[in-house]
């Protein structure tokens, strides 16, 4: 007995030993492999990815800046066939026909020192010159499409735009910091190109003179044969200012963005690293300047980071074409996110993993030495005893007297023995109430859907139909259903390939996956309330518009939504999709836009019509007071006044038009603000009598602030008008200007018969008046205020009915501009 007793416990032992060692096996091996060819080929796979996608990112980016440089490229070539400039250019040439090559070189110092010591004489006949009338006209973009000006980025990026004659002088500028003579500049040789002429790009370089980093376009002006070159136009941009806003703009992550660079290294425009700096790894720049796309493992980032990096990149191609041509190498787009951030989320997930791997093996000894201990034998007698229930052969109760849950399992196995006996008996008859039950189910569920008037279809996860109602076989003209269970969708609704595409997507974003239900499906099977909504339920508000989901077939529109279905156990899940003719309710739409189209055009039409009456009315009375005067300095006068109100009326057609914004820039001036005032009031004293008004006037030394005059002045007649308006035949009106708390001030004041309280807050609304019928439509005070705003002013007005009406005008200090004063009179 003892030895047996010895043999039964070493082998109880060497069980127990066995059944740790393998649960630690089973545990710790596979983890560790595991581990290991995850995190392997999850950076792989990373690096495939997100190689691929920064190749694409720049591919895009690259594309993208290529159009914008072709686009600026064709709106400067519009400038070298104008016919004027031509003709110039071939003036110079023949004048210097006879020139040898000692006398010309003698001109062109003589020149060229009096440009430097700035010349006033060749100063105006350089820079206020009929070629630089075209000049401003094309940069103002009136010339090259009246609809759609120079974009203001290009606009305001341009540091320079001149054009040279044959021998490289400066025969029209709009900008004096430029040199006189260039036929000795790279880019001027590669431009002219010793006659032929060729269009130039130049790299980026630092100017000296605007301390900033540029890079140039230059193209070749030919003569009107099309034969020679007759001169050179050259443009001047900011690197950064130019390329910022398309490239800085585009971020992904903390540290993800593009930057672009020459065949060289150096930076044109990177949110990061400053234009003109070069890569920090010069190893890292011919892997990046290839001719064509792609992407690369780098030893470094490029941005002074050691460790290893995936950069995407591609050429420009049409730029770079032009910038081989002329400096030998291309412009390329550099796509990078940091290291760190890339590879982030695979090292902390494989750091985790292992974490919980050692807490998992330090379980599994734990749970083998207990499991070897107690239950390994229960379990073995319970599986013989399962084994025989299952067989229906075991009469005997097992006996277990381990005092734990194994001890209350074989009681239960031995319960559950007893009750399948009487079980088996009535379950055959329960099973068919239930296959019943679910058949009523399901025949009364179609019934319902058949009712429904709108079409409702569902779907599987191969997106083939499962079921139509009685609605959507009348709506699609459907004939054989039968044979359409299990087609796909789209040989039920007839639509064009991008609508296939967008209904595709958002089946995938709901649909059921093969193991269950996804969060999008959990999502719309519960809705927004928690619950499941009713798919045909009218939704409003802002619901309704986030939602809005429409498509069109057999020439009627319908709005749609997806709705998921719970499946049966064991079954994948359905989605659903439910429709309503929205055909009418579109077309009444469309004829409501119309409508406001039309409604627009009439505003529009009252607008002008109001403020073009105002200075008409003066050209008419001008015009009267010709006729009957003698004195010629007084008609002279009164044409003066005359072509002023025509040009107020030029600037009025302009700015309803859309021409007066593309225009602010070139308009812009020092404005004498008493002069404009003095100017309005002296306008409306000749359209209106007002010899028996007290008219009072105090103007205060102002200073001249920058802005566009006749919108000034058409402001202040607009004020100035109303007042008078209120005095009626006589009264006391009066104008003062003053500096105040670091603003100009401007007070008109009338003793008129004022506003009411409470139509004060309405006096800038568009078409309010006071006015009988005909008198006025609303728009001068409206009109006023949007000018004074353009210049950062304010307007207020104060009134009181039967007390008059006081108007105050306000602009700031930072917009004077610090040459001078405005004199005042009294």
């Amino acid at each position: 007995m003892p030895s047996a007793q010895m043999m039964t416990t070493k082998g109880k032992e060497g069980l127990r030993r066995k059944l740790i060692v393998s649960m630690l096996l089973v545990g710790a091996v596979p983890l560790a492999v595991g581990l290991a060819m995850a995190f392997f080929q999850g950076t792989k796979e990373i690096r495939e990815v997100s190689g691929t996608s920064f190749e694409a990112l720049a591919t895009e980016t690259a594309r993208k800046i290529d159009l914008i440089l072709s686009d600026e490229l064709s709106k400067i070539s519009q400038i070298t066939t104008d016919v004027n400039i031509i003709q110039a250019l071939e003036v110079r040439r023949d004048q210097f026909a006879d020139y040898g090559d000692e006398a010309l070189q003698a001109l062109i110092a003589q020149e060229t020192k009096e440009w430097t010591d700035e010349d006033p004489q060749l100063v105006q006949r350089l820079m206020k010159n009929d070629l630089v009338t075209t000049l401003q006209r094309y940069d103002s973009g009136t010339y090259v499409d009246q609809g759609h000006p120079i974009p203001v980025i290009t606009r305001s990026a341009t540091r320079g735009l001149f054009i040279t004659d044959v021998a490289g002088r400066l025969i029209a500028t709009l900008n004096s910091n430029v040199p006189y003579a260039h036929s000795h500049e790279p880019w001027w040789q590669g431009a002219f190109k010793k006659g032929v002429g060729q269009l130039y790009i130049a790299n980026v370089a630092f100017n000296e003179q605007l301390k900033i980093y540029t890079f140039t376009l230059s193209l070749p002006i030919m003569d009107s044969l099309r034969y020679q070159v007759v001169g050179v136009l050259h443009r001047i941009y900011d690197a950064k200012e130019f390329f910022s806003s398309h490239i800085d703009t585009i971020r992904f992550g903390e540290t993800g963005h593009v930057m672009l660079i020459d065949g060289n290294g150096m930076v044109l425009s990177c949110p990061v690293l400053p234009t003109g700096t070069r890569l920090s790894d010069p190893q890292i720049i011919p892997l990046v300047t290839l001719m064509q796309n792609g992407w690369t493992p780098a030893p470094s980032d490029g941005h002074g980071g050691v460790r290893s990096s995936i950069i995407g990149f591609a050429p420009l191609p049409t730029t770079s074409r032009i910038t081989q041509n002329s400096t030998g190498m291309g412009w390329h787009m550099f796509v990078w996110q940091s290291s760190d951030e890339l590879f982030a989320p695979i090292e902390h997930l494989f750091t985790w993993v292992a974490a919980f791997g050692l807490l998992s093996i330090t379980l599994l000894a734990g749970l083998g030495y207990l499991a070897a201990s107690r239950i390994v034998t229960p379990i073995r007698r319970l599986q013989e005893a399962a084994k025989l229930i299952g067989h229906g052969t075991w009469q005997e109760p097992i006996i277990i007297k381990t005092g734990d849950e194994i001890e209350e399992l074989a009681d239960e196995v031995n319960r559950m023995n007893t009750q399948l006996a009487a079980t088996f008996a009535g379950l055959e008859s329960e099973v068919e109430t239930k296959s019943q039950e679910v058949q009523y189910l399901q025949e009364s569920t179609a019934q319902i859907l058949d009712s429904v008037p709108d079409p409702v279809i569902m779907l599987d996860q191969e997106k083939q139909v499962v079921y139509l109602n009685r609605a959507s076989k009348e709506a699609f003209h459907l004939t054989d259903t039968g044979q359409l269970k299990g087609k796909s969708l789209f040989s039920i609704l007839e639509t064009d390939s991008m609508t296939q595409q967008k209904i595709g997507k958002e089946f995938q974003s709901i649909g059921a996956s093969s193991t269950g239900e996804t969060p999008e499906m959990t999502k719309a099977l519960n809705g927004k309330a928690g619950g499941l909504r009713d798919p045909l339920q009218q939704v409003t508000g802002q619901a309704a518009a986030s939602d809005r989901q429409e498509i069109r077939v057999n020439g009627q529109i319908y709005r749609y939504q997806w709705f998921g279905v719970r499946a049966r156990p064991g079954q994948n899940q359905e989605v659903g999709l439910v429709f309503r003719d929205v055909t009418e309710e579109s077309r009444l739409q469309d004829r409501l836009i119309k409508e406001e189209k039309l409604a627009s055009i009439g505003v529009l039409s009252a607008g002008i019509g109001h403020e073009l009456n105002n200075p008409l009315v003066g050209v008419i009375g001008l015009g009267e007071a010709i006729q009957d005067e003698e004195n010629p300095s007084q008609i002279k006068e009164y044409a003066h006044s005359i072509v002023q109100h025509g040009r107020r009326m030029a600037s009025i057609i302009r700015d309803f038009t859309g021409q007066a914004t593309s225009q602010v820039k070139a308009q812009s001036s020092e404005v004498n603000l008493n002069e404009q005032l003095q100017h309005a009031l002296n306008g409306v004293k000749e359209t209106y009598d007002a010899v028996s008004m007290d008219i009072q006037t105090d103007y205060q030394d102002l200073p001249a602030v920058m802005g566009n005059p006749q919108e000034l002045s058409q402001a202040f007649v607009n004020i100035l008008t109303n007042a008078v308006q209120a005095l009626g035949d006589q009264g006391i009106l009066k104008v003062s200007t003053t500096v105040r708390e670091h603003k100009i001030q401007v007070t008109i004041e009338d003793n008129g018969q004022g506003v009411p309280q409470h139509l004060l807050p309405k006096i800038f609304d568009p078409f309010f008046t006071t006015k009988q019928q005909g008198e006025g439509a609303g728009l001068g005070l409206t009109i006023a205020r949007r000018i004074i705003q353009k210049y950062e002013g304010q307007i207020q007005v104060m009134s009181k009915e039967g007390a008059g009406t006081t108007c105050q005008i306000t602009f700031p200090l930072s917009n004077h501009h610090p040459s001078g004063k405005n004199g005042g009179t009294s």
